[in-house]
C-alpha cells in the first residue's frame, strides 16, 4: 500500500478520534453531575450505564 493511499484513512481515523474524545468528555461531564450520595450503588450504576448508552451507543446509529 502506498503512502498516498493511507492518507485518507489517517484523516478519517483522526476525525473518528475527535468524535470519540468529544463523546468521552460529554460522558464525563454527565457523570460528574451525579451526586452519588443521593443514590444507592445500584441506582448510581444504572444511571451511569444509561448515560453511557445514551452518549456512545445512540450516536453510532447517527453516523
Amino acid at each position: 500500500m502506498e503512502i498516498s493511499e493511507l492518507d485518507p484513512n489517517i484523516k478519517d481515523t483522526h476525525k473518528e478520534l475527535i468524535k470519540q474524545q468529544e463523546k468521552a468528555q460529554k460522558f464525563k461531564e454527565y457523570v460528574q453531575g451525579l451526586f452519588i450520595d443521593l443514590y444507592t450503588q445500584e441506582e448510581f450504576n444504572r444511571r451511569v450505564d444509561a448515560i453511557f448508552n445514551e452518549t456512545f451507543r445512540r450516536n453510532r446509529n447517527d453516523e
